[in-house]
């Protein structure tokens, strides 16, 4: 989608959807398989598998103890799945823009501006964890506890400290409260359709199984 409103909303809504209920995530699933490119927008095996390791493990544990795990783990998965999606069609600048078209110049920016410190972060992590594979390859040392541990604290206290020296940045040029920019947008008509149909998916999932009959009927 070009247009990152259309795009949160689509995420938003359907992320909705996949956690209140299994029969949402199914929708939301198709919804991703027809709309996305699919496993373009994943990330590499090595963040995606832990990643599905993480909420199987933990769904697990939970139909050990009598709870919902099979549904926990659809959910979850489908979740993942939109924000990976969500998270690949980003540009720099949307999170802002968005949120200043809805916000204004003062909330919306200061609100935006911290969810685009957030994604580049994002991206910043992404590239030290691939940093600190290749010097662990290169020393021989396996992926393990051991050195996942350190690995973790490391890449927090580093991610805290870049913060502040950011934070200090804004200070020093005089920024205080809020900002003014003007959001451009573009789409398409695939965008408007593909908004739509997300909508539609998510309140079809919270509808009774009887109710969907009746309204496709």
């Amino acid at each position: 989608m070009q247009d990152p409103r259309l795009r949160f909303l689509a995420a938003a809504v359907l992320s909705l959807a996949a956690f209140a209920s299994t029969a949402g995530a199914v929708a939301a699933l198709v919804w991703w398989l027809l709309a996305t490119p699919r496993t373009k927008t994943l990330p590499g095996p090595r963040v995606l598998i832990p990643l599905i390791a993480m909420i199987g493990v933990t769904a697990l544990v939970s139909a050990l103890e009598g709870g919902p795990g099979l549904s926990y783990f659809i959910r979850m998965t489908v979740i993942l799945l939109l924000a990976a999606w969500a998270y690949a069609e980003t540009r720099e600048g949307d999170a802002l823009s968005v949120a200043v078209w809805a916000l204004g110049n003062r909330v919306g920016f200061e609100i935006g501006l911290i969810a685009e410190m957030g994604i580049g972060g994002l991206a910043v992590i992404r590239e030290d964890i691939e940093h600190a594979q290749v010097a662990m390859a290169l020393k021989g040392i396996r992926p393990g506890l051991r050195s996942i541990v350190p690995l973790a604290v490391t890449l927090i206290v580093t991610e805290i400290r870049r913060s502040d020296d950011i934070a200090r940045l804004l200070a020093v040029r005089g920024y205080t409260f809020g900002g003014e920019i003007c959001p451009e947008f573009r789409r398409d008509s695939k965008d408007l359709l593909a908004s739509i149909s997300a909508v539609f998916f998510g309140i079809l999932s919270c509808l009774p199984l009887r109710d969907v009959f009746i309204l496709l009927g």
